[in-house]
Parts: C-alpha cells; structure tokens; sequence
C-alpha cells in the first residue's frame, strides 16, 4: 500500500503543563507523512495553553472551540484532518518516535484488508516528571476478530485509545466519538467500531506513554462512570434487542458484563427490565455471581495497593 498520511489529533484543555512536551513529541515521529492538529477546547487558562500551541506555528494545525469535552474536540479533529488514519494523542502523554511508523508498517502487511482493522500497540505509564511507573497489567496480542473485541472490551478491559490507529471512514462511520458520554466515551467508540464490523490487530512494542498525574481530567469526573455505564449497558441492551430476539452471544456478553460492572440492585433491575433471566440460565448467573463477588474484592485490592504506592 502507498504511504498514507497519518493526523495526529491533540484535543487539549487547560494544559499548559504537558502540551509543549506532547506536542514535540507527535513531530518527532520518524513516520514523515504526518499531520498534527491540536484542538483547544475552550481552555480557561488566561491564554496560556493557546500560547504554548500558536508557538509551533505551521508545524502544526491549530483550532480553538467553546468547551464541550473531549469527544467534541476529538470530532473536530476528524472534521479538519486530512489523513486517511487517525491517531489520538492526549494533551499529557506521548509518543515513542517510532510509534506511527511502525503502525503503518503493520498496515502494509495487511494489504488491501487495511482499511477494514483497527492497529493498537503496548502502552507504558509515566507520572508528572515523565518517570516510569510500573502496574501489572493486561498484555493483549494478536489479531481479535469484531465478535472477539467485542467480549475483550465489555468483559475484560478497554484499549488504550493514543495506542490506537484508526481509519478515518471508520470513524465517520459510526458517527465519531459519543457526545453524551464524558468519562467512557472512547470504550464506547471502540464498542461501536467493533459491532460494526471492525477488526482489531494489536501489538505488544510500547510506542505511547500515557501520563499519571492529580490533574486528569478523568479523576476530575471518576463519579460519572458507574453511571454512564449503566446508561451504555441500557442502549446496548436496546440495539440489540434484548427484550424481543433469541438469545445471541452479544446480549449475553452484556449481561455478563452487567454482572461484572454494575452494582447488585443496578443489576437486578436491568436483568429485569431486558428479560437477563430468559437469557441468562440459573447456574448461569449463579457462576457470574460469584464471579463477581471475587472480582470486585480483587479490584479493591489492586486500587489500594497501587493508590499505597503511587499516592
């Protein structure tokens, strides 16, 4: 395949403190055909992030928007860009230099098929000074077929989105990123992109670097995701047609997931409103019961344990 051009989009508020790092970092790709767009949404920072971008000049393509959360900027992006394939990249973390190209090297290998996968690559952690930091984690590797990432991603763990790849049509394709989500809106792109048809090719070769630090937004809005997880699992539920199909491997994912990342009563009240008992046999959800009791008490574990360390 031809060397297509890549658009690094940087959706950007109020980051002062990492920006001009992140930035550098996008141009100092050894992959030439590279486009980076910063989108600052709406940053209130007195001019400061505005400043530390306009200082790049041509290098880069710079947009400024009312605030409206980061799919919103994301959706810019894809509006302005250029490129074929887009690449996500947050206004606090980084990439390897090699991180475009070898993706690109990926996409050649998969020819004329290209277009119809989504490239993910590994991911390490950093803290505020760029030192690493060090979680077990996940490794996924290889190539996971649409039904596959669609259980990966609502049973087991969502993809990092600035490792990711993506091809520009498909992301017009399911209408970009959610809207009406602020803290789970790339899980929920990633799921759409799976059920509408997507593959997934995913490598283990760390080529970005995703910031910790106290002033993510995410931590920001942490309280939000329980709820628009609930909210997720109900449209899902409803596009699937859970209260009027046979039972499909897909609903039963969701149910299963429910178990997983809900709280009982939530739980309860959803397999009742979506007909889960029909779907779902007793020993069934007695087994995801229990799973769910000893994953939960895991998980609380793992966070105070990794919270201990790097508080």
């Amino acid at each position: 395949m031809e060397r297509p051009l890549v658009s690094i989009v940087i959706p950007v508020y109020n980051g002062a403190d990492y920006l001009k790092e992140t930035i550098e970092s996008a141009l100092a790709q050894t992959y030439e055909r590279i486009e980076v767009l910063v989108i600052n949404d709406g940053s209130t920072d007195g001019g400061a992030t505005a400043e530390i971008a306009r200082r790049f000049g041509s290098q880069i393509r710079y947009y400024e928007k009312p605030n409206g959360g980061v799919s919103t900027a994301l959706n810019l992006g894809i509006e302005k860009m250029r490129g074929e394939w887009f690449s996500w990249l947050s206004h606090d973390d980084l990439y390897e230099p090699e991180k475009v190209n070898n993706q690109v090297e990926e996409l050649r290998k998969l020819g004329d098929q290209a277009q119809r996968y989504i490239l993910s690559c590994g991911t390490t952690l950093i803290d505020e000074a760029g030192a690493p930091i060090y979680r077990p984690r996940r490794q996924l590797k290889g190539v996971y077929t649409d039904e596959a990432m669609f259980d990966y991603l609502l049973l087991k763990a969502c993809l990092s989105g600035c490792a990711l790849l993506i091809p520009k049509r498909a992301l017009e394709q399911v209408g970009g990123f959610p809207t009406t989500y602020r803290y789970i809106q790339d899980w929920v792109c990633w799921v759409d992109l799976a059920l509408a048809g997507y593959q997934f090719k995913v490598t283990t070769a760390p080529h970005s670097k995703t910031r910790i630090h106290a002033k993510q937004q995410t931590k920001k809005i942490a309280d939000l995701a329980p709820i628009e997880t609930v909210r997720f699992f109900e449209r899902l539920l409803m596009r699937l047609e859970a209260t009027s199909s046979t039972t499909t491997p897909q609903i039963k994912t969701v149910f299963k997931a429910v178990y997983r990342s809900t709280d009982p009563e939530v739980r309860e009240e959803l397999l009742q409103r979506f007909d889960g008992h029909r779907h779902l046999s007793r020993m069934e959800q007695k087994r995801l019961n229990l799973s769910a009791i000893i994953y939960h008490r895991m998980l609380t574990l793992y966070r105070g344990m990794m919270n201990l360390r790097y508080r």
